[in-house]
């Protein structure tokens, strides 16, 4: 039993915490996303940044990095590239006046401040965290135009910035071109030249003087501003433009005097401002940070955590962050602890990625309660209050401490500071000491962990931790895969079952004498403990499944790779085949109006000469070649799907639709012997066989193949009152044959179902013709000889198409 001490001091407490982090290394993480942040302030948040404890706080942040990542995926970026340090600022304000440097940069933090309020406002919806936020920031067009107005671009005050100033430098270039006039009348006159060493000027005390000899210095009157080391030569202001300098000089020193007070003026009006702007660049900062965040994420190909109230850590596909972009093919691997397992312990062999997974374990519940997205496919977490990890040698000289005593100091502070909503992670636990010993303390500590209801996820060599699984359902073995053809491992996370150390293979693969491997494997062999044997065929097993199992995925996305290449190609088809049949039915829609305009002025002309039979006959053709025509169209359509008819639940005056022509129709009475029933359509009532309806829908009669009839047609619907016998008896065969189309079509415009052709016996001539007629008449269905009771082998029964 070991004993812990029940008090530490807050100091340590803070200790490990602290040390935590820094062996998950959490600040590499800050310092990776400081690279993400634009400004020096929002830089300095990314390094202090701390996992925070409030899981309403923490849901914050990780909508904050939500909504930035919504504007960077637009892809757009927040309009900030610089904001002033305020504070420094603030602390120069007790001297006269901020420098012309320190205003700009008020003006460009304005500036900054402004624009990112106005982008976020279009950019974000009303109830977003970092939209509401914004609204704080200060928004004062009038002074940054103010201070831009007042600089050029190389930060000087511009010489027009005032009215005064403005007169000043006009005073001050009219004073320097008359001095300048003065200096080249003097130079340009002989009596004065010959008096100079040069014949040229130079300043002293920003004053021009001339170089004169020294034994010419009385004749030269005006003021001496220097000597040469030699004495040889007087710098002298001669008399002529001492007027002039003064004068600069008056008008230079008024120019200072109205700079300043400018720079006065300006940081008077800052000075108004500087609480606001003092929260605007706290405001900028936290902004930037959490686009640093969603910069980050995006570049780690990272994805929204989901924070859960139940303790459990579920990742899918999880990588290591801080190896994205310095390997090359970063492993990916699924995690999960809390629902079946609060204990996962990790065995395996060395250089096998054991360290690196429990470290990415530990990462990613800093990262989310900080407010980072997580490098992984899918990612559930609770928020534990503290991460406690012991991992690495932390041996101390100046402690005097082994590597043994350090993780145990370690580890027994973690056992007093962690409770039910810690998460604990030991890497090698009570290594460095007896392997019995050090098997047996491991052993009681992880069942003290379990015993405080502590998740924790362990890495060990020690074989005896395996068998925890089997007496107790809070533990679960986990190994790192080592693939024993090539000597190394494959850094896959085998979950359920445990691992070997695979130390000889590894020494082997690091080129160890071949002679000491073989001895070391002969040893093994005698002596291996028949669990270390299950543990290898389990192992070959999991290779084996995860080999079919990507085999079986890779053919799963070739079939659907397949399936959408032959759907695309479908669909492409399809679309080529209706562009066809529609430009075919255009032409043949022309083509028959016309024809169809020219048979109607034929009849209205032979109507007017009493003779109707020639032009029916052509209408009749007509009609019998556009029925033939929408008859091969309609083999380009793509059949309507119908459904059948429940006959058992129709009823007089309910709806149906009748197929050919997708209109509806209204039952007037239900289907007799012969699957007929009487139909109305329009104004017209007819008799129609079962098979041609279907149940009404409403969206059949939106389609726009329905067929509507001409102008001409519905003229001859409108007129026709026909009967459905026809008495051919007494007509010579050719009157018969023109009768006989000529009813025939009535009867087909009529939409009668069946007739009946009465003939007679006689000579047998006028029944054969009739026959041979109904044979080959497209508005002949079938037809058959008359029954007994219908007039016997007198007359012929016809179905009308």
């Amino acid at each position: 039993m070991i004993v812990i001490k029940p008090f530490l001091s807050l100091n340590i407490v803070m200790n490990i915490i602290e040390k935590s982090r820094k062996s998950l290394e959490f600040d590499k993480i800050a310092e990776k996303l400081s690279n993400y942040a634009k400004t020096k302030q929002s830089k300095e948040i990314c390094l202090k940044t701390l996992p925070f404890d409030d899981i309403v706080k923490i849901k914050n942040e990780l909508k904050c990095t939500a909504e930035a990542k919504y504007i960077l995926d637009m892809p757009n970026d927040i309009p900030i590239e610089f904001v002033a340090d305020i504070q420094q600022i603030q602390k120069n304000m007790g001297a006269t006046h901020l420098s012309e440097e320190e205003l700009i940069d008020v003006a460009k933090t304005l500036k900054t401040s402004r624009l990112v309020k106005k982008f976020l406002s279009e950019n974000l919806p009303m109830l977003s965290i970092i939209r509401n936020a914004a609204q704080n920031l200060i928004t004062d067009k009038l002074l940054e135009d103010k201070i831009f107005a007042t600089f050029d671009e190389n930060l000087n005050i511009r010489q027009d910035a005032t009215p005064e100033l403005k007169g000043l430098f006009a005073a001050l270039r009219d004073n320097e071109k008359n001095l300048k006039n003065t200096v080249n009348s003097l130079l340009n006159s002989a009596e004065f030249s010959k008096h100079l060493q040069e014949n040229i000027y130079t300043t002293r005390d920003d004053r021009i003087v001339f170089q004169v000899m020294a034994s010419s210095k009385s004749k030269v009157p005006g003021i001496v501003h220097d000597v040469s080391a030699t004495n040889k030569t007087f710098y002298i202001e001669p008399e002529q433009i001492v007027p002039l300098n003064n004068k600069i000089r008056e008008i230079k020193s008024n120019i200072h005097s109205e700079m300043v007070r400018i720079l006065a003026g300006l940081t008077s009006l800052v000075k108004d401002e500087i609480k606001e702007l003092a929260l605007s660049e706290q405001i900028l900062a936290t902004i930037d940070y959490h686009f640093a965040k969603a910069r980050y994420a995006i570049k780690i190909q990272a994805v929204e955590p989901e924070i859960v109230t139940h303790k459990i850590l579920e990742f899918e596909n999880m990588k290591h962050p801080l190896l994205i972009g310095n390997v090359e093919n970063v492993i990916t691997n699924n995690f999960e602890i809390g629902k079946d397992y609060k204990s996962v312990i990790i065995t395996g062999s060395n250089t096998g990625g054991k360290t690196v997974t429990i470290k990415t374990i530990g990462l990613y519940i800093l990262m989310a309660k900080a407010g980072m997205f997580l490098p992984c496919t899918a990612a559930k977490i609770y928020p534990f209050e503290n991460v406690f990890a012991d991992i690495g040698d932390d041996q101390s000289i100046l402690q005097n401490l082994s590597t043994f005593s350090s993780h145990m100091t370690n580890i027994i502070e973690i056992l007093n500071q962690s409770n039910e909503k810690s998460f604990v992670i030991l890497d090698e636990i009570c290594a460095g000491t007896d392997p019995v010993e050090g098997a047996v303390l491991a052993q009681v500590i992880l069942e003290k962990l379990a015993q405080k209801q502590v998740l924790s996820t362990v890495t060990t060599h020690y074989g005896e931790l395996k068998a925890l699984e089997y007496t107790n359902p809070y533990f679960k073995n986990a190994s790192v895969e080592f693939n024993t053809t090539t000597l190394k491992p494959t850094y896959k996370l085998l979950i359920g079952i445990p691992g070997l150390s695979n130390a000889i293979s590894i020494a082997q693969n690091l080129g160890l004498e071949q002679d000491i491997v073989n001895k070391a494997k002969n040893i093994v062999v005698s002596t291996k403990d028949p669990s270390i044997l299950v543990v290898e065929k389990l192992q070959e097993t999991q290779a084996k499944l995860a080999q079919n199992l990507e085999e079986a995925e890779n053919l799963k996305e070739t079939s659907e790779n397949l399936k959408s290449e032959y759907e695309n190609s479908l669909a492409e088809i399809k679309k080529d085949k209706k562009k066809t049949v529609k430009i075919i039915k255009d032409k043949f829609d022309r083509e028959l109006l016309e024809v169809k305009a020219e048979i109607k002025d034929i009849l209205d002309e032979l109507r007017r000469e009493k003779s109707e039979k020639i032009a029916r006959r052509s209408y009749a053709r007509l009609a019998q070649t556009e029925q033939k025509f929408r008859g091969k169209l309609s083999e380009f359509d793509e059949k309507q799907q119908y459904a059948e008819i429940d006959w058992s639940k129709i009823q007089n005056g309910d709806k149906l639709i009748l197929k050919e022509l997708n209109q509806p129709v209204t039952v007037l009475s239900l289907p007799d012997k012969n699957d007929y029933i009487t139909v109305q359509m329009g104004n017209f009532k007819t008799k129609i066989k079962t098979n041609k309806l279907a149940p009404y829908d409403s969206a059949y009669e939106k389609k726009e193949n329905v067929y509507r009839p001409s102008s001409f047609e519905k003229f001859e619907l409108r007129k026709t009152s026909i009967s459905n016998t026809l008495d051919l008896r007494g007509y010579k065969v050719e009157d018969a044959l023109d009768s006989l189309e000529f009813y025939l079509d009535k009867a087909s415009l009529a939409n009668l179902a069946n007739v009946t052709i009465i003939h007679g016996h006689g000579t047998g001539a006028l029944k054969s013709a009739v026959r041979d007629f109904l044979s080959t008449s497209p508005y002949v269905a079938k037809f058959r000889p008359g029954e007994d009771t219908e007039g016997g082998d007198g007359v012929s029964i016809v179905d009308i198409n």
